[in-house]
This record gives structure tokens, sequence and C-alpha cells, in this order.
């Protein structure tokens, strides 16, 4: 502005203060009249408001009939302060301009700036006491808010309130106004502990499903297939006659593989799912999005309709089709051959326990025990990295955790071995028939540890940590971990996309039909890298969420842990019955390999934390 008419002691407007001019120059120095207190100020920063000269400001005020009727005369045209002073207060001085500039500041009879004032037209009036309205209702709602959650006593009204600390805790939001009232930080970890705290989530809600943001979620379900083709429609080699065995844990419900031994042949059979879902179908569409069934202790997500399941698992049905891998081998376990045909086949179904039992025997199971064996020493000697480390079963029934010890059985191990041998040998397939299949592969570590004068659970330890991650590739590439050349996942089609793929490309060769190239397959490959990736991390924390909610419902457990790395002031402890890692300053640096009596355990869920108190065992 101006400084041509101004006077000394005219009133101004400084950043919503009043100011008396005191001095004027360059830059014009001004009384603040609400704190006495002088300051010099730029000619933009002030505004004219009466001539003055002042020395102090009376507020003078109105009632709403004054207000309303000035508000009135006006309605909807462009006014000044002395014009709203002269009509409410019948005079224009210094104390009534400004009286008349609180009453625009206020904004609802009139709005604007000092020199650029309206009066509100009757329908805006009514909008605006509407917004005031719902504001104030809003306020008087969160400060109730606020007193219900001092006493943690929320209301199912409450849910609005509490949605954007639930969108912090599943990581979809970045702040809370409620943990900024609280005086909390703004982490995941914080607005999940309260919303724990106020029963807005049960103290067992595992988050990490949503915090991962998987494709899919316990009320979804997988795309439904179009009208498939009859499987009775296709010519499939009868081998009902062989013996089949299809091995996994008790209660499971996708039993995708088997094996059978002819005599000659080590037999390698896996659900037909490529039957029954064609490229770019649906189905293969919404099986792609999901990448590979999920696996958590409450609850399992799958990767394809459990319909299709019932149809093609292997056992589920007196007769299954499916995809069968001929292997033939020399006595080393070496692979020469391999013959792929569509089949029938009668399945056993079997647990790990009572496999193992039948291993004692002179079976079946005996023999390809023994062949899986010999293509086992055959990767040792390749180079492959033996880890063997504590696994766990892990479940909830009606949140009740149950945690049971995996045992190191033969069975299970033959499993393991067989589906790595149909693996091996269809990398061998793809690269004679020139077909493009997604390799699975890993690089060597950086440096292998000396473990040599390490106890064996330390050495495992310390070769799993030095594990380089695996990669998926439409090129050929070895396993570093596996000792192997080459090697294509092919035994899951009811659980992993990739392994559908694979199906696929093998009934195109087959029917000798156009199969997908290079660059299709590596697409397919990027679009379910990332999925796969976050399935993962999900099911690791959701173990390890689940096996902490164990340790609180068990206060008095006591167990025994062995420390197998440490680092800086911390060392890492593993807990075999649990399967569980942990890490925490012991007293005394204890060295790897020491054993460790763990008891009173206190866990931070939010953060997956738990600590115990410890004893060393000698």
């Amino acid at each position: 502005m101006t400084t041509t008419n101004l006077k000394i002691g005219a009133l101004l407007l400084y950043k919503s203060q009043p100011a008396k001019l005191v001095k004027l120059g360059d830059k014009i120095e001004i009384d603040l009249l609400s704190k006495p207190l002088s300051k010099k100020v730029r000619p933009k920063d002030i505004t004219f408001l009466h001539p003055g000269p002042i020395t102090e400001l009376n507020i003078l005020t109105a009632d709403v009939d004054d207000l309303e009727e000035a508000r009135s005369l006006l309605s909807g045209e462009e006014t000044t302060l002395e014009e709203i002073a002269e009509l409410v207060f019948n005079q224009t001085s210094a104390s009534a301009i400004w009286s008349a500039w609180q009453i625009v500041t206020e904004g609802v009879h009139f709005h604007g700036s000092p020199n650029r004032i309206k009066a509100r037209s009757d329908e805006e009036l009514i909008l605006e006491n509407k917004k005031r309205a719902a504001k104030k209702a809003r306020y008087e709602s969160w400060q109730a808010f606020l007193e219900r959650v001092d006493k943690k006593t929320i209301i199912d009204s409450d849910r609005g309130f509490l949605t954007e600390v639930e969108n912090l805790a599943l990581e979809q939001g970045t702040e809370s106004r409620l943990l900024q009232h609280l005086g909390r930080q703004q982490s995941r970890e914080n607005a999940h502990a309260i919303l724990v705290e106020l029963g807005y989530w049960k103290s067992s809600f595992n988050p990490y499903p949503q915090r991962f943001e998987l494709p899919y979620n316990e009320n979804s379900e997988p795309q439904e297939l179009e009208t498939p083709p009859a499987l009775s429609d296709e010519k499939r080699l009868d081998l009902t006659e062989l013996a089949a065995f299809a091995i996994d844990d008790e209660n499971s419900n996708d039993p995708d593989d088997a094996v059978s031994f002819d005599g000659q042949r080590l037999w390698v059979h896996v659900a037909d799912v490529a039957s029954r879902i064609s490229i770019d179908s649906p189905s293969d569409t919404s099986a792609k999005e999901r990448a590979a069934t999920i696996y958590l202790p409450e609850t399992t997500q799958t990767m394809l309709p459990v319909s299709l399941t019932d149809q093609l698992g292997l056992g589920l049905q007196e007769v299954s089709p499916a995809l069968s891998f001929a292997l033939e081998l020399d006595e080393n376990g070496t692979i020469l051959d391999l013959e792929i045909v569509p089949s029938l086949i009668k399945v056993t179904r079997l647990s790990y326990s009572e496999a193992e039992k039948l291993l004692t025997e002179n079976s079946i199971l005996t023999k390809i025990w023994d062949l899986t064996r010999a293509h086992r020493k055959q990767r040792l000697r390749a180079g492959a990295v033996e880890i063997d480390l504590p696994e766990c079963k892990i479940i909830t029934v009606n949140d009740q955790v149950k945690i049971t010890p995996l045992p190191n059985l033969k069975s299970r191990n033959l499993v393991s071995e067989a589906m790595l041998m149909a693996g091996a040998a269809c990398a061998l397939y793809a690269k004679k028939h020139d077909l493009p299949m997604p390799h699975a592969g890993q690089i060597p570590p950086n440096e292998m540890p000396e473990t040599d004068d390490l106890p064996t659970i330390v050495a495992m330890y310390a070769k799993r940590r030095s594990m380089r991650a695996g990669r998926i590739s439409c090129s050929p590439q070895s396993h570093y971990g596996l000792g192997l050349n080459a090697y294509i996942r092919v035994t899951s089609p009811l659980r992993r996309y990739l392994d559908l793929v694979a199906h696929q490309q093998i009934r195109l060769h087959l029917a000798g039909l156009p199969t997908l190239n290079e660059n299709e397959i590596t697409t397919r490959i990027a679009s379910v890298n990332s999925t796969s990736s976050r399935i993962k991390q999900t099911e690791r924390l959701s173990n390890r969420h689940w096996t902490l909610i164990f340790l609180q419902q068990h206060p008095d457990w006591q167990g025994v842990g062995i420390v197998v790395a440490e680092w800086s002031r911390k060392s890492l402890l593993l807990i075999p019955e649990l399967a569980l890692e942990v890490e925490q300053s012991i007293t005394g640096n204890q060295a790897p390999g020491t054993h460790l009596q763990l008891y009173s355990p206190r866990v931070n869920l939010p953060y997956l934390e738990v600590f115990f108190q410890t004893k060393v065992i000698t």
C-alpha cells in the first residue's frame, strides 16, 4: 500500500492484529495495541483501517438482530467497513471500524478482506449456518470420542474416527489425528497398539495380509472357471494299476503331487491344472493376479477356486487326472530321459508319519527312497548347500495357537527330492525341445562362511544367512543352493502360478500347438514377482505374529534358546521348539552355540518383539 495519505496515530491491520502508526519511513514503525510492542514492517504487510488518531480500542458489541438487519439490507452486495459500522453502531469511529472488522472476520453475516467485503445472501447465510452447525457437531463429537478413548469405552459410531488410525496401522495412511492428540509417534506399530488397547482390533488381529496389500482377502474368492472342457474328452494314459502315493502334512487340502515306481522309472504325477485353465482365460488372469496360495496359521487363501482343487487334487476323487513325469535314472541318480504324458491315476493319500512307517518295510516307497537318496548325494557332490534348521507347523483355532515342531523325516526328504528331480528333468526337457519356461535359479553367495569348527545349528544358520535370494528367469540358469545346472518348478500348479505356466507350455508342446515365446514368459514372471515376494513376507511375519501370541497365551512357557550369532551388543537366539529367532542382549556376551534356558516371555506384539529372562545351561 502507499503511505502518502497515512498519518501518525492511524489504525492499521497487521497479521490480524490492530496496530497504531508511530513513524513513517522506508519501513513503517507500528505499535501493536494488543501487546505493547513496537515493530518496523514493510508497507505491503499492513492494511489501513481508520485515520485515527487512536490511543486504545474499545470493542463494541452488536446483537444478532442488528447484524441480521444490516446483512438483510446489503444482501449479496459488496460493502465497506464504514458502511457496516454505520449500520450496526451508528458511528464510524476507530473502535466502530475495528468492531466491524471483527464481524467480517467472524464470517457469518459478512465475509471478505478489508478492501472487499460482501454481505451474505439469504441462501449463503443458510449454507454458512449449516456448515458451522456441522463443524460444531463434529467438534463436540470429537471431544466426546476423546473422552471415550481416555476411558477405553469406544462405541460403534467411533469407527469413523478410528479409520485413519487403522489406515496408518495397515500402511494405507501416513498420520492419525488421534495419535497426535495422544502425543504418540505416527508409526504403524503405535497405531496397531492403540487399536488393540481400545478393543477396536482383537489382540490377536493379524495386520500383515492387508499391510502387504495382497490382491485378495478372507472374504474374496478366486475367479471361477469359465465353462471348462470335459476331462473325458481327452485321451490319457491309464496308469490306474500303478500304485501312486500323495504324501503331505495331515489335514492338507490341496494335494498336487504324487510318486510312483514301475520297476524301471520314477514317476512324479502332478495335478493337471492346465487341462482346465487355458492361457489368458479369466481363470488364468485371476490366478496370475494372486500369484500363489497363501498359507497363514489362521486361514488358507487359495490361488484357484476350491471347486477346481476338489476336482483335480490328487486322491480327492477315485480317479485323478494328472500330468505325469516319467524319469529314467541310472544307479547314481543321474537323469537320463524324461517322458511327459497326460494320465489317469489312482492315488493313496498318506501323511508323512504314515509314509515313514512304510519306509521301514520293503515297499515301493523304499525303492523310491533309494532313487531320491542317490540323486540327493549327486547334488551334494555338485555343491548343493544342505541347511537343516528347525521348522514348525502353526495353526490357530478360535485364536488359540498350536505349534508343532516338524521332525526331519525320511518321508519329507523323499517327497522334496522327488519334486526336485522332476524340476531338474523338466529343465533338461525344455532345453532339448527349445521350450521357453520359467527357470528358478540362485547365484552363489559373495563368500561362504567357514563352518567346520562351529556347532551344527550355528553352522546351518551361518550358511543360510550367506545365501543369496533366488530368482526366476526365462533363461536356463544354475541353482547354487540346490546344486543343479537348471531347474523348473512344475509340481505345484494348484498353488503357484508359474508352475501353472510351465504346465501350460508343456501341454501346448505335447499337442504340437504354438507355445508362449520368451517375451511372453518373461512378462508373466515379472507380473507375479512383486506379489510372490509380498506373499512370502506376509507368511513369515504372520507366523511370527501367531508365535508371539502363543507366548502371550502361555506366560509360564519355558524353553531352550541357542545363540547362533552375535553383533553389536546383542545376540541372536534360535528357539528350536518354536522355530523362532529372537534378538536380545545377553549378560556375558555368550558365544555362538551357547544354550540358554528361556523363561518369563515379555511380548511387544505390534513390534513383533519378545524378550526373555535367560540363564546359561551348563
